[in-house]
């Protein structure tokens, strides 16, 4: 298990079952920090929607933003309104990709960082 401390641990955890309750697909935690230099973790969420989407993003946001985490970008309020199928959430050292199925098999993050080591939460 890659070397991941217990506080950023309770935040994927936390970020898991929120995807679980918002039903999600295909979750994913991928510990990129051997694989890239300024990359740290990722996790990958399929959604069937982009209001799916939209409501995983806006209750996780709303667990993570008290915490000040988050790099700076746009309230998710301020996010275009047309789908694009893939919502990036930044919070540092993680990264949270929610994607359509057709987003996520088009751009295939999987294997794009195939060398990344996954994170059992």
């Amino acid at each position: 298990m890659p070397n991941i401390s217990a506080e950023t641990l309770d935040h994927l955890k936390k970020i898991k079952q929120t995807l679980i309750d918002k039903k999600c697909e295909n979750i994913q935690f991928l510990d990129l920090k051997d694989v890239h230099s300024y990359l740290s973790i990722f996790v990958l969420a399929t959604v069937k929607t982009e209001t799916q989407g939209r409501s995983c993003a806006k209750d996780i946001d709303k667990y993570m933003k008290p915490l000040k985490l988050a790099v700076k970008r746009q309230n998710l309020a301020d996010l275009p309104k047309d789908a694009t199928g893939w919502i990036l959430l930044d919070y540092g050292e993680i990264c949270v990709h929610i994607m359509t199925d057709e987003m996520r098999t088009y751009y295939s993050l999987d294997r794009l960082w195939g060398d990344a080591t996954p994170i059992v939460v």
